[in-house]
């Protein structure tokens, strides 16, 4: 049991701790176990390997292998009498990514200081992973607890969605309604706190709020709802625009990296609408993305 001793946890969710791992042929893992008596989330664990599985994606988390059974212990009743109870141990192999969690990263020293070209990446690595789920499947996957936490980062600061212990398959249904908790609070959309409805609108208005706290920081959101669009937009845009000139010697990609922050934002904001209606499909989103990322190669070349 060595091998999960306190050195070598990475962090800790509901119903599982993660630890770091490595295989026989010297390559680094990451497992998760399930924690102790938390047979009541053996399901979710297990939804998570049989979801993650069937995925296949450069911005989805790889699972590697993984592990359940049911060993027998002795219980003690209050009478005293004793009884045999059924405890259920399960671990996942995961593929270890070794910057951890956008959240790790949010709220750490560096990420004031990190640049505009990282930022912009792990947006829209993050949107192509959940195009790739809602999207390219044969049957439309949605996660339902989008966060930060569940957005990991590999040596190259890739970002990689995780933690598919919520998500769902919809069929021809694309809207439920439900009593079962999903998501986290401050990336729920009304519609669910309202009447329990869920939905990909349910990712969107997650990602909103993860897009602009990646742009703005991470107290962006709830900063945002206090002020009007436009002037959210100009104060974001602002400050970007003097820590752009700081650092860079062309006017021409200053413009352009600022153009890439208000649409950023823009669409953020849209993402993070009441009126789910009102929301773009991450399609649309991926769409804007792709051409903004084209006009600064543009202009790359160009200098």
């Amino acid at each position: 049991m060595n091998g999960f001793s306190e050195e070598r946890k990475l962090g800790q969710g509901a119903f599982g701790v993660v630890y770091k791992g490595v295989t026989g042929n010297g390559d680094d893992v990451a497992v998760k176990l399930l924690l102790p008596n938390s047979s009541l989330d053996y399901g979710q664990l297990r939804n998570e390997f049989y979801n993650l599985r069937k995925l296949n994606h450069q911005n989805i988390v790889r699972v590697l292998g993984y592990c359940f059974e049911t060993e027998q212990n002795p219980f003690i009743m209050p009478d005293g009498s004793k009884v045999l109870v059924n405890e259920i141990r399960g671990a996942l192999c995961l593929e270890y990514m070794h910057n951890g969690s956008l959240q790790r990263l949010l709220l750490s020293d560096e990420f004031p200081r990190l640049e505009w070209h990282t930022r912009f990446r792990i947006i829209k690595g993050t949107c192509e992973g959940l195009k790739y789920i809602h999207e390219q499947l044969e049957e439309p996957m949605y996660h339902l607890d989008l966060k930060p936490d569940n957005i990991l980062l590999d040596k190259d600061m890739v970002p990689k969605i995780a933690d598919f212990g919520l998500s769902r398959i919809f069929g021809e249904e694309p809207t439920r309604f439900t009593q079962n908790p999903y998501g986290t609070l401050g990336y729920q959309p009304q519609e669910y706190i309202d009447r329990g409805e869920i939905s990909g609108k349910f990712d969107i208005f997650s990602l909103g709020v993860i897009m602009i706290r990646i742009v703005s920081g991470p107290k962006g959101y709830p900063k945002c709802l206090d002020m009007s669009s436009d002037e959210f937009i100009d104060h974001v845009q602002k400050n970007w625009r003097n820590m752009l000139e700081a650092t860079c010697s062309s006017g021409s990609l200053v413009e352009a990296y600022c153009n890439q922050v208000k649409t950023c934002i823009q669409i953020a904001l849209l993402c993070v609408e009441e009126d789910s209606e009102k929301r773009p499909n991450i399609g649309k989103i991926t769409e804007k993305l792709n051409e903004i990322e084209t006009a600064i190669g543009e202009v790359i070349n160009i200098i």
